[in-house]
């Protein structure tokens, strides 16, 4: 069985004015699941089907956010899903960030 390549979590957080910062999370898929099957997993768990709390999902938060600390509680926008050749960089698989999002927001 082919082991399919890493997949590519894209977010982005839109202020009041529309301004729009993105950001990229690259997690290893050694269970093969599709792209399909992940992003139908990770809507089902959003506000929405599309916001999330990045904190509570353990998402790093823009630098313009880091500085507000406990009291930033804005939602980031979930964007796309797609396969890359690009390392790891979280530790956590794409199974267990759909876990974690299934724990949070249940």
């Amino acid at each position: 069985m082919e082991i399919l390549p890493n997949l590519k979590f894209e977010y982005l957080h839109r202020d009041e004015g529309n301004y729009k910062i993105y950001g990229v999370v690259i997690f290893r898929n050694p269970e093969n699941i599709t792209i399909a099957e992940a992003e139908a997993s990770i809507k089902a768990n959003l506000i929405d089907q599309q916001y999330f709390y990045p904190k509570e999902m353990k998402i790093p938060l823009f630098n313009q956010h880091s500085e507000i600390g406990v009291y930033f509680t804005d939602w980031y926008e979930y964007w796309q899903i797609s396969v890359t050749n690009e390392k790891s960089s979280e530790p956590r698989t794409i199974k267990a960030f759909i876990k974690d999002l299934e724990k949070v927001c249940s």
